[in-house]
C-alpha cells in the first residue's frame, strides 16, 4: 500500500490520517537494508539502522510513542501503527524475530517487491526456476521497472520509429519521387514537340516545304498541342536571340525581343527568356523554374516548373512546364491518402502489441506470482529449520545449499565451511560406525542409493565427539534431486540416565570454571557456541542434583558475560580499535545475572563523550562492533530482544553524556506509564570495558534522584501495580494456554525484582543481582532478618521451578517459555506454591508502608 493508501485506511477506522507516523514507519529505510549486514561489513560509513526491521516491527511501537506522543493520544498512535504494519503484512503483526529468521521480508511501498531470493536456493538453480528473475544486484529495479524496459519500451519505440520513418524518410522519398516524375514527364513530352519540329525540318531540306512554310506549320501543330488534366497546359517556342516564336497564350509577345523580358510578377528580375537561352546554348536542353501567367488567365501568376530543348537547325528552343502548385496539390492528395493508410496501420500495430504487452505482462504476474510462491516456501522452510533443534543441511547434485543455524552451534563450523566438499571427512572419525554413514552419504549425493536413518559420531571443529541419529530423505529442486540431511544429537530425558559428557559426581565449579575459560580462549565464534553449548547437559544434571538456583543462575550469568566479552574482543580484532573508551552495558534480567539457558538479550554501549564532529563517526563504529556481537549473540542462543533495548540499536548506543541525558529526561518527566516501559534500565552493568563510564552514570542517577525526590513514590506505584497471582478464594489465578490451566513465572518473579530495584535506587545500591541487593538491604536494615530469609526462600522457590520447567520443555523439544502447567504438580507442589505467591503481598504492604503512607 502506498502512505495515501495507509492515511486513508486510518481516518476511516479512527477518524485521524496520521501520515506523519506513516510517513515515520516507512521513510526510515533504504532499499537495500535486507543485505545491511554483509554492506556494513566493509563498510564503516554504512549506517546500520537503514533497514525496516526496527519499525516494522511491534517492538518498534514504544519509539512510535515516544516520537508522536506530545501529538497523538497513546491509543492513537497504536491504532495506527499496528493498522499500517498489519495492512503490509496480511493482517499479522510480525516480531523483529520474524524478520531474523526471513519468516517475513520488510515490504516497501510504492515499489514492487525485489528482494534477492535467499540463500536456499543458490543462483544456480534459481536460474533453473525463472530464467532472468534472479539478480544479486541490490540495486535493482523493481519488477515493474523490468517489465517496462522489457515489454514497454521496446513496444513503444517500435511505434515512434515507424511514425518518424513515415514522416521523415518514407513521405520526402514520395515527394521526391513525384517530382522526378513530373520531371521526366515534361521532358517526354518536349521530346515529341521537338520530334515534330524536326519533321518538318525534314521537310524542308528535302524542298516538300519551304523552310518558311515548315516552320509556320510547325509552330501552328505544336501550337494546338494541350495536355494536363485541364487540357490547359502547352508548348512555346523561342529562337535563340531570343525572340517569342509561339506562343498560344501570349500573342502579344510574338515576335517580340525577350532579351530584357521580365513578368511583372517576377520578384526576382531574372530575365527568363535569357536564361532559357544560356541553358540551351550550354546543354541543349534543362529545366528551369520561373514565376508565369496562370494558365490562360494573364491576371494571375503562379510558380512553374519548364523544361526546354534546342531545335539546332532552326536555332528554336520548345519549352513546356508544369505549375508547381499542382504538383503540391498531386504530393498532398497522395500523402494525404498514405498518412490514412499508415494511421490504420499503425492503430493496428498498436492494438496488436498491446495486445502483446497485456499477455507480457499476464505472464509476467503468473511469474512472479510463482517466485512469490517460491518466497513463501522458502521463508517457511527456513522459520521451520532455523527454530528447530536438530541441525539441516540442503543438498541438491552433491552441493551444500543451506545448513541451519542449530548446526553451526553444534558443530562450531560456519555455513561457508559446511559447503567444502572436505568438510565430510573432517565431520565423521573413521571408526567401523561412520564408515558405514560416509559411504552412504557419498553414494547419496551421486544417487547411487536410497535415504536412510543410522547413529553416527560426529566431530566438533575443535574435536570433540557427539553421538547423534543422521536421517536422509529426499527434495526435488528445479527437477533435480536433493536431500535434507538432519543431525539429532542422542540425549537422555532429564529423568533418568547420563548427560553426554557430564558425569554424576562431577566438579561442577571445575566444569563451570573449564567452560568459561574455553570461551575465553575460543578462537572463533564457532568456538564460543560449541562450549556454551556444553551448558545445557550440565544444568540439567546440576539441577537433578539439587544445586541452588542461586548458583545455576550465576554460572549462566558467567558464562553469558565471557561470551559477550569474548565476541567483543574478536570483532575488535576484526574491524580495529575503538575510537574512544567504551563499555558494554547489560540491562534487566543480564545485568541481574537472573537469566536462563533461553534469556535474550538487554544491552547497550556507552562510550566517552568525544567532540560533536566526531559523534557521528565514532557512534558508527559502536553499531557496526554492536551489529555484530549482537548476531554473535544471537547465533549462541541468546535471541534478540523483543523490544530492540539493544547495542545494535541506535538509540542505545549512546556516549555518556546522551545517557545522562536520557535519565534526566525519564526521572524528570515520570509517570506509572512510562516506566513501564523504563524498569528495564535501572539494572545496569559494564560488563566489558570502561566500568567508569556506568560508575559514572549510576552516580549521575542518584544525583538526579536526590534533585527529584518524587521520582521514587511515582516509581513505587509501579511496583504495585504486578499484583500477587492469588484470586479472592486465594487459589492460584492461571489462564489457558495451549489448552491447559497455566501460571507465567516470569511474571511471578517480577513483583520481587521491581521491590529490589525500587529499594536499591533508594539505598544508592550499585548492586544489579536480585540476591545481593536483598542482602545489602538486611546489611541497611532495610529488612529484618526474618523477611529477608522468606523473600530468599520466595525467590530461591519460583527459580527452581522456572528452570526446571525450562529444562523439561527443552530436552522435549517443544517451545521454551515460562509457562507453568499447574496441573502438572503434584497436590502438595501447588499448595506450597500458593504459600509462596500469598506471601508476595509482603512487598506490597512495604512499599506502602516507606513510599505511599502519607498520599
Amino acid at each position: 500500500m502506498k502512505l495515501s493508501e495507509h492515511a486513508d485506511r486510518t481516518e476511516k477506522l479512527f477518524g485521524i490520517r496520521a501520515e506523519d507516523i506513516h510517513q515515520w514507519i516507512d521513510g526510515f529505510f533504504d532499499y537495500n537494508g535486507k543485505d545491511h549486514s554483509r554492506t556494513m561489513a566493509g563498510n564503516l560509513d554504512y549506517d546500520p539502522y537503514d533497514h525496516r526491521r526496527f519499525r516494522h516491527c511491534k517492538e518498534a511501537l514504544s519509539e512510535a510513542i515516544q516520537t508522536f506522543g506530545d501529538k497523538y493520544t497513546h491509543q492513537q498512535i497504536k491504532d495506527v501503527f499496528e493498522t499500517h504494519i498489519r495492512d503490509d503484512y496480511d493482517g499479522y503483526l510480525p516480531s523483529r524475530a520474524d524478520f531474523e529468521n526471513d519468516t517475513f521480508i520488510a515490504k516497501y511501498h510504492d515499489a514492487t517487491r525485489d528482494e534477492s531470493l535467499g540463500e536456499v536456493l543458490d543462483a544456480n538453480e534459481l536460474t533453473d526456476y525463472f530464467d532472468g528473475l534472479h539478480t544479486s544486484d541490490p540495486d535493482s529495479s523493481p519488477s515493474l521497472t523490468r517489465f517496462s524496459l522489457r515489454i514497454v519500451l521496446p513496444t513503444i519505440a517500435a511505434i515512434v520509429l515507424f511514425v518518424t520513418a513515415i514522416i521523415y524518410v518514407i513521405v520526402p522519398l514520395v515527394e521526391d519521387s513525384m517530382l522526378g516524375q513530373k520531371r521526366q514527364m515534361l521532358k517526354a513530352l518536349t521530346s515529341t514537340a521537338v520530334s515534330i519540329a524536326d519533321n518538318y525540318v525534314t521537310l524542308a531540306q528535302r524542298g516538300v516545304l519551304s523552310t518558311e512554310t515548315a516552320q509556320q506549320q510547325a509552330a501552328a501543330e505544336i501550337k494546338a498541342m494541350r495536355y494536363g488534366p485541364e487540357n490547359k497546359d502547352y508548348f512555346f517556342i523561342t529562337d535563340m536571340h531570343p525572340r517569342m516564336v509561339m506562343h498560344p497564350y501570349r500573342s502579344d509577345l510574338k515576335g517580340k525581343d525577350l532579351t530584357h523580358y521580365t513578368d511583372s510578377e517576377n520578384t526576382s528580375g531574372v530575365p527568363v527568356f535569357t536564361e532559357i537561352t544560356k541553358l540551351v546554348k550550354t546543354a541543349q536542353h534543362g529545366f528551369l523554374e520561373y514565376q508565369w501567367q496562370w494558365k490562360d488567365d494573364p491576371t494571375v501568376t503562379a510558380a512553374k516548373m519548364t523544361y526546354v530543348e534546342g531545335v539546332k537547325a532552326w536555332q528554336w528552343i520548345i519549352g513546356t512546364g508544369v505549375y508547381l502548385e499542382d504538383v503540391q496539390q498531386e504530393i498532398d492528395r497522395l500523402e494525404h491518402t498514405l498518412y490514412r493508410v499508415f494511421l490504420a496501420i499503425t492503430l493496428g500495430l498498436t492494438g496488436m502489441m498491446g495486445y502483446v504487452i497485456s499477455q507480457s505482462k499476464v505472464i509476467e504476474n503468473r511469474k512472479k506470482r510463482a517466485e512469490m510462491a517460491l518466497h513463501e516456501a522458502k521463508d517457511r522452510y527456513r522459520a521451520l529449520v532455523e527454530s528447530s533443534n536438530e541441525g539441516y543441511i540442503l543438498e541438491a547434485d552433491g552441493q551444500i545449499l543451506f545448513s541451519n543455524t542449530r548446526l553451526h552451534q553444534l558443530l562450531g563450523y560456519t555455513d561457508s565451511e559446511l559447503k567444502s566438499h572436505a568438510i565430510w571427512k573432517a565431520l565423521f572419525p573413521e571408526n567401523p560406525q561412520n564408515s558405514a554413514v560416509l559411504t552412504h552419504l557419498l553414494q547419496l549425493f551421486e544417487h547411487a542409493t536410497e535415504p536412510g536413518e543410522f547413529e553416527a559420531q560426529l566431530q566438533t571443529k575443535s574435536g570433540k565427539q557427539i553421538d547423534i541419529i543422521l536421517s536422509t530423505s529426499k527434495i526435488f529442486l528445479s527437477e533435480k534431486l536433493g536431500h535434507v540431511i538432519s543431525f539429532r544429537p542422542i540425549i537422555r530425558k532429564i529423568y533418568g540416565g547420563s548427560f553426554g559428557t557430564i558425569h554424576r559426581g562431577s566438579d561442577y565449579q571445575q566444569v563451570s570454571a573449564d567452560i568459561v575459560t574455553e570461551i575465553e580462549q575460543g578462537n572463533s565464534h564457532g568456538n564460543v557456541v560449541e562450549s556454551l553449548n556444553q551448558l545445557p547437559d550440565l544444568i540439567r544434571e546440576m539441577i537433578e542434583t539439587g544445586t541452588r538456583p542461586d548458583y545455576l543462575r550465576r554460572l549462566i550469568g558467567s558464562t553469558y558475560d565471557a561470551a559477550i566479552c569474548r565476541f567483543i574482543e574478536l570483532t575488535i580484532t576484526d574491524i580495529g580499535e575503538p575510537p574512544v573508551p567504551f563499555s558494554f552495558i547489560s540491562f534487566g534480567s543480564n545485568a541481574r545475572h537472573d537469566m536462563t539457558l533461553f534469556s535474550d538479550q538487554d544491552n547497550a554501549i556507552v562510550f566517552a563523550t568525544p567532540e560533536d564532529a566526531e559523534l557521528k563517526s565514532i557512534r558508527r563504529y559502536f553499531l557496526h562492533l554492536a551489529e555484530k556481537v549482537c548476531a554473535m549473540l544471537n547465533q549462541a542462543g541468546y535471541s534478540y530482544c523483543e523490544g530492540l533495548i539493544m547495542a545494535s540499536n541506535h538509540q542505545w548506543c549512546l556516549s555518556r553524556k546522551e545517557w545522562e541525558a536520557n535519565f534526566g529526561r525519564w526521572i524528570q518527566q515520570a509517570s506509572p506509564e512510562s516506566i513501564l516501559e523504563l524498569n528495564v534500565f535501572f539494572d545496569i552493568r559494564s560488563t566489558y570495558g570502561e566500568a567508569r563510564l556506568v560508575d559514572g552514570i549510576q552516580a549521575h542517577i542518584q544525583q538526579l534522584l536526590r534533585q527529584h525526590p518524587e521520582f521514587l513514590p511515582v516509581y513505587a506505584q509501579n511496583c504495585l501495580s504486578y499484583e500477587v497471582p492469588l484470586n479472592a478464594a486465594d487459589e492460584i489465578k492461571t489462564e489457558r494456554y495451549e489448552g491447559k490451566a497455566s501460571l507465567n513465572l516470569k511474571d511471578c518473579l517480577r513483583p520481587m525484582e521491581i521491590f529490589c530495584r525500587l529499594y536499591a535506587l533508594k539505598h544508592d545500591i550499585r548492586e544489579s543481582n536480585t540476591m545481593a541487593r536483598l542482602k545489602q538491604l538486611h546489611a541497611e536494615e532495610e529488612l529484618d532478618a526474618k523477611t529477608f530469609r522468606e523473600m530468599v526462600y520466595i525467590f530461591d522457590h519460583i527459580w527452581h521451578l522456572r528452570f526446571m520447567n525450562q529444562i523439561i520443555e527443552y530436552t522435549d523439544l517443544r517451545k521454551v517459555n515460562d509457562v507453568l502447567a499447574i496441573n502438572d504438580l503434584t497436590r502438595l507442589e501447588q499448595e506450597n506454591l500458593k504459600n509462596v505467591l500469598s506471601r508476595i503481598g509482603v512487598f506490597h504492604e512495604k512499599v506502602i508502608k516507606d513510599f505511599l503512607s502519607g498520599r
